[in-house]
């Protein structure tokens, strides 16, 4: 026996019909049309557990960039830079890496060096050094990651957080300078 031409097409409407009942696509028949059913949702300050891994991820690679960036720059060239200010070759030298790293991956906004002591924290050399949203020479980094408040110690990711200069994830990492204190850090942020 051979089905008519109709009864494939019923057959076939049916098993779309289950298939997008099963999968999620439509609504009971006892909902009005346009009514949207109750669902469940997450508090704005909990990330969802995808949104949560993105944003770990993304402070794992920012932690591990401001790590090789450290490792790059002369603790005892930073060290003098921060003694001797803007005006010293030393200041001019760490600017002139900073420059390089920060134009070495569009992603990133601010590489800038940092001075952490006692709970406090300030800026010493930014790549934007001579532009109006560049931090300025010791000035203290009032708004700072949470994640600057205790000694950074090892590379870390911090955010998203915001300061006066916008909501960043970010990247720290300590240079090895041979002082204990204060700790000396490279700091990298890619807008949020």
């Amino acid at each position: 026996m051979n089905p008519s031409p109709g009864t494939k097409i019923v057959v076939l409407l049916l098993v779309l019909a289950a298939i997008l009942l099963f999968a999620g696509c439509t609504q009971p028949a006892t909902a009005p049309a346009g009514t949207p059913s109750p669902t469940a949702t997450t508090s704005s300050t909990t990330p969802t557990p995808a949104v949560a891994s993105v944003n770990e991820t993304l402070k794992m690679e920012l932690a591990g960039i401001a790590a090789t960036f450290a490792g790059e720059i002369n603790g005892s060239t930073l060290v003098t830079a921060y003694h001797e200010g803007p005006n010293s070759t030393a200041y001019e030298e760490v600017l002139g890496q900073l420059k390089e790293f920060r134009s070495s991956d569009s992603r990133i906004k601010f590489v800038y060096t940092l001075a952490q002591q006692d709970g406090t924290v300030w800026f010493v050399v930014d790549s934007h050094y001579g532009l109006p949203e560049a931090s300025q020479y010791l000035e203290v980094y009032t708004d700072a990651a949470p994640e600057l408040m205790t000694p950074v110690t090892a590379p870390i990711g911090a955010g998203p957080y915001t300061d006066r200069w916008g909501t960043f994830y970010s990247g720290y990492a300590p240079v090895q300078t041979g002082e204990n204190a204060p700790v000396f850090l490279i700091g990298v942020d890619m807008e949020a």
